[in-house]
Formats: structure tokens, sequence, C-alpha cells
């Protein structure tokens, strides 16, 4: 009885931290509900980063790009400086690696499935609380959280038809609601969920490598494929001519769509060390991040580039950029193993075909979001990408025996008994 009850608790508390690690409010400069949900349960969540790989090494690299980016601001003597911003900014690191850590502690009392919808319903609320964008509520506000309780809902029941009708619903969803990208990301993950069952039965050891070429082939016929349909007018004519103009502006879509990929190669060029994460741009940066984005012919005196991307803060709407240019090269890595991990644990899930479209879905949005989305906005789904997808190493070590296992009956050869 006492057990039961145990467990109980347990489990509701692991439910409520999952909800609150998607809630963006805030009660101070980068004080947030996640954050403070993390330090709390340091004492649960800790322990439990030992049995997932690269967990630790990961977080401890967090800190050490938290550290990094204080370095620099302390002993900045050009540019202004703000230890409001420097907390802001080091909060919101901060928040995104003790998410991991929380989430992953939840997956060990709910499971994968569980984690994912008490983490949608989390962000639902984050909706109410900050409030919903108007100028297209599903796309900007509710898509992703819905989408995330949906594809976790379908995920329990291990049936693959069930996870291919969710993800064409949601599509045609994202349709009518002009959203491009999401369209895209939900497509390709039917595929990528769908070619899993053509794939030759038995195999036990996983490829991920070659999984990993396929599926990068795959990926650049589906944006080859989806970008005809577009330019065809097969979304609609708004999606057709906005397409096309950013493809004639910097000759692709991606240059096109996403100008401030040239200011953040522009100010890492000019300091590969980064900036820190309380200084303030100055004339001269916003100057070479002009510069940069000018070079793919986009236009950058349009007020866009002082007002959002350099308006008090250092601000290239690429996780992977804003963590570089905050937090120097070890924020880079971090940034980029978070989503190696990611990418190779699907690929690896892929390979022995048990990936589900949740886990497919979450890599591609979080190897979009790495590099051509704001660290703010994708801190916490790409927590939620690394909890879920991260390698248990005792279930490494297990299909490291049984893959010995078996080719040792392949060879005819007996195993060592030591």
């Amino acid at each position: 009885m006492l057990r039961t009850e145990k467990y109980t608790t347990t489990s509701i508390i692991a439910a409520a931290a999952a909800a609150a690690s998607a809630i963006r409010y805030q009660f101070g400069p980068g004080i947030s509900l996640s954050l403070l949900t993390a330090v709390v349960l340091i004492p649960v969540w800790w322990p439990a980063m030992k049995e997932y790989r690269f967990a630790r090494l990961l977080l401890g690299l967090a800190g050490a790009a938290a550290v990094w980016g204080v370095v620099l601001t302390t002993f900045e003597t050009i540019r202004p400086t703000s230890s409001s911003l420097m907390m802001e900014q080091t909060f919101t690191l901060l928040s995104l690696a003790g998410g991991i850590g929380v989430l992953l502690w939840v997956r060990t009392q709910l499971g994968i499935a569980g984690t994912a919808v008490a983490f949608g319903v989390g962000a639902l609320a984050n909706v109410a609380l900050t409030g919903g964008n108007s100028a297209n509520l599903w796309k900007y506000s509710l898509a992703v959280p819905v989408i995330i309780i949906v594809l976790g809902l379908t995920s329990t029941s291990g049936r693959r038809w069930l996870d291919l009708l969710a993800l064409g619903a949601l599509a045609a969803v994202c349709l009518v609601s002009d959203s491009r990208s999401m369209t895209s990301f939900l497509l390709l993950s039917g595929v990528i969920v769908l070619w899993q069952s053509f794939m030759p039965p038995g195999r036990r050891r996983p490829r991920p490598a070659q999984t990993l070429l396929l599926l990068g082939l795959l990926s650049v016929a589906a944006f080859s494929l989806l970008q005809a349909l577009i330019l065809d007018g097969a979304l609609g004519d708004a999606a057709q001519q906005r397409t096309q103009a950013q493809i004639d502006t910097s000759g692709s879509l991606i240059a096109g769509g996403r100008p401030e990929l040239g200011a953040a190669t522009a100010l890492i060029s000019h300091r590969p060390q980064g900036f820190g994460s309380g200084v303030l741009p100055t004339s001269q940066d916003v100057w070479i991040a002009k510069s940069g984005m000018s070079g793919l012919n986009y236009d950058p005196n349009n007020g866009y580039v002082e007002g959002y991307m350099f308006g008090g803060q250092y601000e290239v709407h690429s996780v992977l950029g804003d963590m570089w240019l905050r937090f120097g090269p070890l924020g880079a890595a971090f940034a980029l193993m978070l989503v190696v991990c990611a990418v190779y644990a699907v690929a690896r899930s892929v390979s022995i075909k048990a990936a589900s479209g949740l886990a497919v879905l979450l890599t591609l949005l979080g190897a979009w979001d790495t590099f051509f989305s704001p660290l703010l906005t994708s801190s916490r789904t790409l927590a939620l990408l690394f909890a879920l997808t991260a390698i248990p190493v005792a279930d490494l070590a297990r299909r490291r025996r049984d893959g010995a296992e078996s080719l040792s009956l392949d060879t005819g050869s007996p195993r060592s008994t030591r």
C-alpha cells in the first residue's frame, strides 16, 4: 500500500515537473518556472544522468559555456556590458540544461510517452499564461504543443499506422494554416516512419551510419519535391509567391528565408571567441552583420536588424549562432552536441525499425531550430528532444551483448565464458 502511494506521488510530481519545464513564464531576468523546477529537483534528477549516454558530459559542457560567457563579459573593455543581460542569458542556458536533467528523470518515472504528453500540456498552459500569437494562433502558438501531445499518445499504442494517421492529419491542419515548415516536417516524418515498414526484418544490430546517409538523401529529395510543389502552387498562391520571392532574393529558399545566417557568419568570423553573455552590440557590430546579410542580397536597412536582432542583445535567429555569440565555441559545441546525439539516436532507432513519429519529428524540428530558430523560443523543445531520444546506458550494453551473441552464432564460434 505504501509503495503504491509513493509511486503515485512520484508520478504526479514528475508530470508536474515535465509540464513546468515547458513553461517560459518568468519571475525576473531569465528566472523561469522551468529553471526553478530544475534547481529544486537537482537531488532527484542528477543521479539519473548516469543512466543515459552523454547526459553528464552535455550538462558539463553547458556549465562551462555559461562560465565562458561570464568571463568574456567581465573582461570586455571596448563594448558596453549589462549585468542584468548577463544574468538573463546565463539563466536561459542553465534553464535549458536543467530542463534536460528534469525531463530525463521524468522519463525514468513516466516513460517517453508520458513525459511527452505532460510536457505538451505544460506548453499549452504556457500559451494561456503568455498569450498566443493572434496573427496565426495555430502556426505560432498551438501547433507544437498539440502535435507533441497527439504523437505522444499515439506512441503508447506501438501501432505504426496510428503514428502515420496522426502525422497525416496534423500535416493537413498545418497546410491549411499556412505553416510551410511544419507541414514539411510532418510529411517527412511520415515518410521516415513508413519507410521502416519496408526495411528488411529481423535486424538486431543498429546501423546508424548507413541510416544517416539514407535519411540525408531522403531529406534532400523531400525538400526538393516540396519546394517544387510550392512553386507550382500546390500550397496556395500566398505560399507560392513568398517562396519564389525568397529564392529570387538569395538563390535558395533557406538563404532567402533566413538572411540572419549572413549576420551570424560575419560576426563569428570577426570574433570567433564570442562576445559574451552580457555584452551589448555596438554600431560596428551592426555594420558587420548588415554586410553579411547584404552578401545574401538582403536589404538590412529596414529596422529589423537594429530593432530585433541587435536591439539590446545579439540575436541572429539561430540557436547555434546565438550560443556562439553569447557563450563562444563552448556554447556552440553544446548546441551541436545536443542535436548530434539526438540525430544519432533516432538514426539508430530507425535502423532497427523502432523509431516513433514523435522522436522523428522532434529530431527534424530540433535540427531546424539549431540552425534557424532563436534560442529563447527553442530551448524547451530542445531539452525535450534530448530527453526523449537519449540512449540508456543499460540498453546500449544489452544491444552490444546481443550483437556479440548474434555474431558468435553466425560464425559458429563459441563465446568466451570469462
